[in-house]
């Protein structure tokens, strides 16, 4: 049995299902169980997602979280598209099980097009949490401002596979809160930065492979065409890929492995939805990115095919 934890609010369940249809489809072998953190999911919601795991032969648990246990805190970067929910990441050990002594928590802005139980079975028996280096770990601002070493490095928070047993013995889930109310102003990445200032030395980093952000398939100077040529079979072929930044279902999104999302939405109780049928989308989508046809501006992503 492989565990997987969500938390996620009324707007992110399509997200999810999307997420769940494509571990369950790649996955056939392994026989999950899933558990949503979630504060006041409506029912029709919880319905949806639990036949569609039911259809899988996987099973979905629901947990409420006290809202006063996140008392005070507040959303910073990306206000617009992240709710409260992305904290409850940070005391799952507190939520979940007993019994219960490790989980892989996915955001639901993810597609998991193979295998992930080598994942699983990353060996953690002595370390907080695995995961894989975020986009931004190379910018030095972010230590400056959390007050830890570089070398330490900095994860990605949306994918993570979770000691339970070690948060629970080192209350990692207070420790977070402890330092929410006691350095505010050092928090911008929300969830994410209060995860890497408690677990920066208690940490496994990953492969690639196992969330292939958003940020790998621009064009920017902090992975220039070596590095993705290096990196090219991952990013053709990522096994989890995570949409960091713009997601699919914007009227503008330029990933190239857009589409991936659709593919697994049309195996969920939304199939055909599209952001681009609505005329007034479409519309917008077009001018939007008319200078990228045009040449005007400089595509934003790589040619995946050039790799």
């Amino acid at each position: 049995m492989i565990h997987i934890a969500f938390n996620i609010d009324n707007n992110y369940v399509q997200h999810c299902a999307v997420t769940m249809v494509s571990l369950f489809k790649n996955n056939p072998e392994e026989q999950f169980t899933i558990h949503i953190v979630s504060d006041g999911l409506a029912d029709e919601g919880k319905t949806a997602l639990c036949q569609l795991a039911e259809s899988y032969r996987s099973t979905v648990r629901y947990y409420s979280p006290d809202p006063e246990a996140l008392k005070g805190f507040t959303i910073r970067k990306f206000s617009k598209r992240i709710s409260m929910a992305t904290y409850y990441r940070c005391i799952l050990a507190d939520l979940l099980p007993q019994n219960l002594d490790k989980v892989l928590y996915l955001d639901c802005d993810i597609v998991v097009t193979g295998n992930i139980s080598p994942f699983w079975n990353t060996p953690i028996d002595h370390t907080g949490v695995a995961a894989v280096e975020d986009t931004g770990c190379r910018e030095a601002q972010r230590y400056e401002i959390l007050q830890y070493p570089m070398q330490d490095s900095y994860f990605n928070a949306g994918v993570l596979l979770i000691n339970l047993d070690y948060w629970r013995r080192h209350q990692v889930g207070q420790a977070c809160i402890s330092y929410f109310h006691t350095y505010p102003e050092r928090i911008l990445f929300n969830d994410q930065d209060l995860l890497n200032s408690i677990l920066h030395d208690q940490k496994e980093l990953v492969g690639l492979e196992w969330n292939v952000q958003d940020g790998f398939y621009r064009n920017t100077t902090a992975f220039g065409q070596e590095w993705h040529k290096d990196h090219a079979h991952v990013l053709k072929h990522p096994t989890i890929l995570h949409y960091t930044n713009r997601k699919p279902w914007n009227y503008d999104s330029q990933h190239p492995l857009r589409n991936l999302y659709f593919d697994y939405l049309d195996l969920t109780p939304w199939k055909g939805v599209r952001p681009d049928n609505n005329l007034k989308n479409r519309l917008k989508r077009f001018f939007r990115l008319l200078p990228f046809y045009t040449g005007l501006r400089k595509p934003k992503y790589i040619n995946l095919a050039s790799i």
